[in-house]
């Protein structure tokens, strides 16, 4: 018993039971939640740290901290993955494939409460570490993002590491983890299998975000002198870009570029092709403003978050369901 840190009450005419499954919990997991007190504490300070050097120069010797930026919002979408596999997956599979949960279960403890004492608390830990860490990075990404206009804002650096969108992933992998680990009760295929979902999950909300809001028109026209002026140059600069181009037609009708790409026969047959379809020189590109930022990370917490009360109720059924 002691090797699972379980205390057990007993006195006679009375069954033994756990002594407080918060106790239990805690003690079980007090190794991972102080090595992840100390992952959080030093990346904390080191984007502190780093601000700070940054700040303290002018503008254009900013460029140097490029790669720390973007090297640490990588790590912190990779966060998630990590929490998935190497907390999620092993929380139930390690006691079911090592058969320590029937200690638990013999005693006064059901199964249902058994499993939410066993989630709450690495739940709330990794998200409120995740929560202090991706409002420090969306603090120093505020202060950076001026200097490097050349980085989407939309893209997975800085979006899945700032704001909402980067605390709200940390519950749906923690939570693919544990019921990787529940339904295939052995710790190293839950763990595979997280990280594949998890990685999937990542992979599936980038290709989603840019269909989350409709993407605004910006248009070009050349002026007297055939250079082109973009309208709305402001909403451009800082935009998300990429969504869509091409011409319009005279009836306002959007003609991709690549309509007449699988045309032969050079540029003078690629000209012929946009006259057919009525191209002028007016040419179009979709693209999100940096308006759009924040209702976005708000969608996408929001589908995170659906996705993790989604996985914890299919943990509390499956547990109801099945034998010890």
């Amino acid at each position: 018993m002691s090797a699972i840190g379980v205390r057990i009450r007993a006195s006679a005419g009375t069954r033994p039971r756990v002594r407080g499954l918060a106790w239990l919990v805690a003690r079980q997991h007090r190794a991972a939640l102080w090595a992840g007190l100390a992952v959080v504490v030093a990346i904390a300070a080191y984007i502190v740290w780093q601000r700070a050097e940054m700040m303290g120069l002018r503008a254009h010797d900013r460029d140097t901290y490029r790669t720390p930026l973007l090297n640490t919002g990588r790590l912190l979408t990779a966060l998630p993955a990590l929490i998935g596999v190497f907390i999620g997956a092993p929380l139930f599979a390690r006691e079911l494939e090592t058969g320590t949960h029937r200690l638990v279960w013999t005693q006064s403890v059901g199964r249902t409460r058994w499993l939410i004492a066993k989630l709450a608390l690495p739940l709330v830990a990794v998200t409120a570490g995740t929560a202090v860490l991706a409002a420090l990075y969306t603090w120093w990404w505020r202060a950076a993002r001026g200097q490097f206009q050349d980085i989407a804002w939309g893209t997975a650096v800085p979006f899945d590491a700032t704001g909402p969108a980067a605390v709200a992933l940390a519950p749906p992998a923690f939570l693919l983890g544990a019921a990787a680990g529940l339904l295939l009760r052995r710790t190293l295929p839950a763990m595979v299998v997280t990280l594949g979902a998890t990685a999937g999950v990542q992979y599936g909300l980038d290709a989603l975000r840019p269909h989350l809001m409709t993407p605004r028109t910006v248009v070009s026209e050349p002026d007297a002198s055939g250079e082109f002026a973009v309208t709305h140059f402001q909403v451009y600069f800082n935009s998300w870009r990429g969504m869509g181009n091409g011409y319009l037609s005279r009836s306002g009708e959007k003609i991709p570029f690549d309509r007449c790409a699988s045309v032969t026969g050079g540029e003078d047959a690629w000209h012929r092709c946009l006259d057919r379809l009525g191209a002028t020189r007016r040419v179009y590109e979709e693209l999100h403003p940096a308006s759009h930022y924040w209702p976005m990370q708000w969608m996408q917490a929001g589908i995170c978050l659906a996705v993790a009360v989604a996985l914890a109720a299919f943990c509390l059924w499956w547990i109801g369901r099945r034998r010890a």
